[in-house]
Formats: C-alpha cells, sequence, structure tokens
C-alpha cells in the first residue's frame, strides 16, 4: 500500500476518532447565586425550564426521601419527570407518605427499613406528608430537564452538562411567593465560556 493511501486511511480514522470520542466541550457549566433572605435555611431549587426537541432519559438511579427523626430528609429533592422514587422509613415506628398535589397518591404504611415508591409521571411540586406524624413536611419538585440544582446557604448554585444556547431558568422555594415563582430567568450559554447569573426572585 502506498504512503498516500496510508495517510488517507489515517486521516480517515482519526477523523472518526475524534468524531467518537470527542471530549465534552459543548457541555458547559451555568453559575450563579439567588439572592433572597430566606435562602440560607430554606435552599431555593433553580432549574431549566425545558428545551425543546430533547430527548430525555430518566436516572438509572433511583432518587431517595428518607422519613428519619420524624423528618423527610432531604426536606426538598429536585428529580427529573418520569423518575421513581424511594422512600426509606429509618425510624423505628411506623410512617404513612402520602401527597395531595397534582393527581395525589396515598402509599400506605411502611414499617423500619422498608421502602415504598412513586413514580413522578408529571412536572409540578408534590409536598410529601405523614398520615401518622402531621408536622412531617417535604417537598418533591419535579422537572422536565436533567439541568437542575440546589443553593447552598450562600445562595450558590451550579448546573452543570448544560449545551450552549439561551436557556430559560425558573426557581422554586419553600419561602418564595407565587409571583416569584412565575418569574422567568435567563442564561446564555457560549460553547467554551459556559455562564453567570444573578438571580433575584
Amino acid at each position: 500500500m502506498n504512503t498516500a493511501k496510508l495517510v488517507t486511511r489515517f486521516i480517515l480514522f482519526l477523523s472518526l476518532f475524534c468524531l467518537l470520542y470527542q471530549s465534552p466541550s459543548e457541555a458547559e457549566t451555568i453559575t450563579g447565586v439567588v439572592k433572597n433572605p430566606w435562602v440560607a435555611k430554606f435552599p431555593v431549587v433553580v432549574y431549566i425550564d425545558e428545551i425543546p426537541g430533547a430527548t430525555l432519559f430518566a436516572p438509572k438511579n433511583r432518587p431517595v426521601m428518607d422519613q428519619k427523626g420524624k423528618e423527610f430528609i432531604p426536606r426538598v429533592l429536585p428529580v427529573l419527570v418520569g423518575s421513581t422514587v424511594d422512600f426509606t422509613n429509618q425510624d423505628d415506628i411506623e410512617h404513612n407518605v402520602l401527597s395531595p398535589d397534582n393527581e395525589g397518591y396515598d402509599l400506605g404504611n411502611a414499617g423500619k427499613g422498608q421502602v415504598l415508591s412513586y413514580i413522578f409521571k408529571n412536572p409540578g411540586v408534590y409536598a410529601q406528608l405523614c398520615r401518622l406524624h402531621p408536622e412531617m413536611v417535604g417537598y418533591i419538585v419535579v422537572v422536565k430537564t436533567p439541568y437542575f440544582a440546589m443553593t447552598d446557604p450562600g445562595g450558590n448554585f451550579k448546573i452543570e452538562n448544560v449545551p450552549p444556547g439561551q436557556h430559560k431558568l425558573k426557581v422554586w422555594g419553600e419561602r418564595l411567593k407565587p409571583t416569584q415563582l412565575r418569574k422567568d430567568f435567563f442564561a446564555t450559554v457560549e460553547s467554551g465560556k459556559g455562564a453567570s447569573v444573578e438571580i433575584q426572585p
């Protein structure tokens, strides 16, 4: 085989290799901060509302919300629509899991170590309650994309692996008012740069 053919084949191989194994440079990060007086005690969920045409799959690993010390832990759990959430009873006493929101459900009671599960097929916020212990409350925030994050006590957040483009951000927080929840925020993600935003609900 002559040198020209070898060079041509090498170039074709290199092109195919780059196509198949290109680094995730197209996926960038949105960093930001939510300015709100309640954020230190009550974290806020920040998420991209939707990406038209994107094909999304529920995560293989199931999100978990524990019942421990008569509390839902974590108190706020954001998940992708279609996810199955496991509710694990870590207490020595019996617990119940129910939600009156959206389609509503009552998963019944569970003893120590038992797991109750639910598939969240619709986006929205679901308050989690225990019929046996009315003081218990948690929240599952079901969103339409896998691009979401929770704020830290300083209000900072980071959403990773975001495709380039202009994206509409929404927020949800336990202490935010309905008018604040309806607000839209925008982040323009550039390839190789990501984006930084400041959100004031």
